[in-house]
């Protein structure tokens, strides 16, 4: 009897303070229930061989306690997908953030020195990413918890509304990521709201003054693009009117991309003391319009056939 008071303790390690008693005794009913039913008597001497025989049959404590009282992950392996975009959007936003905070902390030492910014960028990530990883983390612990992703996970259903066998499903993931993107494009484009005065005239880069509407016409696209993203994420399955659409806005960045490379450039150097990288910056975006644009073809060709199998 000596062992499988032993076993049972040592599963009520692992067992939350309040449901420990309850457990402990019904692990231990079910356990002799089951001894009884081998013919083992876990009081006779005789038999602490089949006894520890059977307990080692038995499941390691810590799974056995695991199976009585589950205790909820910090995030679910069906939400491991979101968790990874919104990090990894995470990791850029923070990224942005440092490139912007060390080209100011350059510009204000008069340097420009192409280690110490790569220095001040690192230094920068690594003091944020601890606090960001942390409340993801909980944010998606506590919505899982409350049943709040589940909900969103499995919505209410009926047969009849299962969508046709070639139906394809809308990734969570990339909708997720199509809203951030849109999110963080609108906060560069408005800089000026949100950057106090001393910090936005830091700022290597802004929009050439002739050049000025852009910020108009790339903020309806981006708007755009956030609320049919928001939109999305309501639906399970494409549509062909949704891919449509979606294909559209595709279309819609490659013109304005291919408009942007033939047109003088939209971003100038706006600090003295970076001059000297104006060629440079301005040749990074001449050929980036050209490659985003053609990046954006093959994805498109990749949606186009996929709409065609709807």
């Amino acid at each position: 009897m000596e062992l499988l008071d032993r076993y049972v303790q040592a599963v009520a390690h692992y067992l939350p303070a309040e449901q420990k008693q309850d457990i402990m005794r019904e692990l231990r009913a079910n356990l002799l229930d089951e001894l009884e039913s081998l013919g083992i008597n876990a009081s006779n001497q005789t038999d602490t061989v089949a006894l520890t025989t059977f307990l080692q049959r038995q499941d390691h404590p810590q799974r056995i306690a695991q199976s009585y009282a589950p205790q909820y992950p910090l995030v679910a392996s069906e939400d491991m997908g979101l968790y990874k975009t919104i990090v990894l959007k995470g990791l850029l936003v923070l990224f942005v953030y440092a490139v912007v905070t060390a080209g100011s902390y350059l510009i204000n030492a008069q340097s420009v020195n192409a280690i110490a910014f790569l220095l001040v960028v690192l230094s920068s990530v690594w003091d944020n990413i601890g606090g960001m990883l942390i409340i993801i983390t909980a944010t998606f612990y506590l919505l899982g918890k409350s049943g709040y992703l589940a909900q969103w996970r499995y919505p209410s259903w009926s047969p009849e509304t299962l969508p046709p066998a070639n139906a394809q499903r809308i990734s969570t993931s990339d909708g997720i990521s199509d809203i951030m993107t849109s999110v963080f494009g609108l906060l560069l484009l408005w800089t000026p709201l949100w950057l106090n005065e001393e910090a936005y005239n830091s700022l290597i880069l802004g929009i050439a003054p002739n050049m000025e509407h852009w910020r108009i016409i790339l903020t309806i696209v981006m708007a755009g693009s956030l609320i049919a993203a928001i939109y999305r994420l309501t639906q399970t399955y494409w549509t062909r009117w949704s891919m449509g659409a979606y294909i559209a806005e595709y279309l819609i960045y490659i013109g304005v991309m291919l408009t942007l490379w033939s047109l003088p450039p939209l971003f100038v150097v706006n600090n003295p003391v970076a001059t000297k990288l104006t060629p440079i910056i301005e040749q990074i975006f001449t050929h980036g319009w050209l490659v985003g644009a053609g990046i954006f073809v093959l994805i498109t060709t990749s949606e186009v056939r996929k709409w065609r199998k709807l």
